[in-house]
C-alpha cells in the first residue's frame, strides 16, 4: 500500500501541484505534496491537521519543539500554532511526498458523541489505528482519479480518518477541538476572524467577543494556545499572504504591502525580511532561481 500511495501522490501532483509543490485536491482540506530537493525554511500558521510523510523528511518547529518526521511518522497539529519547517531530505529520484488533511472540528465532535464516554475512556489499540488511519487515507488518495466515485465515497472517507485519529495517541488532544466550549475551539472562532479579516484592523474587544471572553482572558488564552499575541499573530498572517502573493500570483512588493493592510512599503520590507530571512524582492528572484534549477534538472 505504501508504495501504491506514494506513486498516486506522485502522479497527481506532477499534473495539479503548484510551483512549491503543494497541489489541492476536490475534498476540502486535502493537501498533497511533493518536493524533488530540501527547501528553505517556510512560516507558517498551521490550521488543525494530520500530515502523513510518504518518503523523505521534513524537521518541523512547533513552540519550543523541534521535531523531524520521516518516512512512516505522522504529524498532528492541534491548534492554529505558527510553525517553522523545511524539507530535509528529498530528491528527483526519491522526492519528499506528503498528504495533509486540515482536522474538521464538527466531524470530531460528531464522532466523539457517537464514541461515547465509556468508548472513549478505553485503552485504544494505538499500532491497528495507525494502520487503519494509512489505508483510510491510501483509499481516499486513490479516489482523486475517480471523480464519480469521490464525490459519494470521499465524506464517509474523510470521517473515518478523523475517527481512527480519535482513536490514536493523540486523540485525547484531537477531542478537545469538537468540545464546542474547549479554550482552543473558542480561540480558534477568533483565528478564524483573524484569517478572514487579516488585512483590516481587529481591536482585542472584536476578537474577544467572537472568543466569548473578557479581554484579560482572551489575552492569556490566545498566547497560551498559539504562543503568540493576537497582534503578532495577526502580522504573520499578513506577511505570509505577502508571500504568497509575491511568489504565486507575481505581485510586486507594494502592491502586496497594501493588498494585506500595510501602510508603508519600507515598514513591510523590514517585517517581511525579519520574518522570511530576505527582502520581498530577492526573496521572489531566489525562489524564481531555484524553480528554473529543480525544471531544468528533470
Amino acid at each position: 500500500m505504501s508504495d501504491a500511495l506514494c506513486q498516486a501522490v506522485r502522479r497527481y501532483t506532477r499534473l495539479q501541484a503548484n510551483t512549491a509543490g503543494i497541489a489541492t485536491t476536490p475534498v476540502p482540506g486535502l493537501f498533497l505534496v511533493s518536493a524533488e530537493r530540501p527547501g528553505a525554511l517556510e512560516h507558517a500558521i498551521s490550521k488543525p491537521l494530520v500530515c502523513l510523510v510518504l518518503q523523505g523528511s521534513k524537521r518541523v518547529t512547533i513552540g519550543p519543539r523541534t521535531v523531524t518526521f520521516a518516512a512512516g511518522d505522522s504529524m498532528i497539529v492541534t491548534a492554529n500554532v505558527p510553525t517553522v519547517s523545511g524539507i530535509r531530505e528529498a530528491s528527483a529520484a526519491r522526492p519528499y511526498l506528503a498528504v495533509a488533511l486540515d482536522l474538521d472540528p464538527t466531524v470530531i465532535a460528531e464522532l466523539d458523541m457517537t464514541l461515547g464516554a465509556h468508548e472513549a475512556s478505553k485503552e485504544p489499540a494505538f499500532d491497528d489505528a495507525e494502520v487503519q488511519l494509512r489505508d483510510a487515507v491510501w483509499r481516499l488518495v486513490r479516489l482523486l482519479e475517480q471523480p464519480r466515485s469521490l464525490a459519494v465515497l470521499g465524506p464517509s472517507l474523510v470521517r473515518e480518518i478523523h475517527y481512527w485519529l480519535l482513536l490514536g495517541r493523540q486523540g485525547p488532544a484531537i477531542r478537545h477541538l469538537g468540545l464546542p466550549e474547549s479554550r482552543v475551539r473558542r480561540i480558534g472562532r477568533a483565528v478564524a476572524l483573524l484569517r478572514r479579516d487579516y488585512a483590516r484592523l481587529l481591536t482585542v474587544e472584536q476578537l474577544a467577543n467572537a472568543a466569548g471572553m473578557s479581554r484579560s482572558a482572551f489575552h492569556r488564552h490566545f498566547r497560551a494556545v498559539t504562543s503568540l499575541s493576537p497582534l503578532q499573530f495577526q502580522k504573520q498572517l499578513r506577511l505570509i499572504e505577502a508571500r504568497r502573493l509575491l511568489i504565486s500570483e507575481g505581485k510586486s512588493a507594494s502592491r502586496a504591502a497594501f493588498e494585506v493592510g500595510y501602510a508603508s512599503v519600507s515598514q513591510f520590507t523590514r517585517e517581511y525580511a525579519r520574518l522570511h530571512g530576505r527582502p520581498p524582492v530577492r526573496d521572489r528572484n531566489a525562489v524564481a532561481e531555484q524553480g528554473a534549477a529543480t525544471a531544468g534538472s528533470r
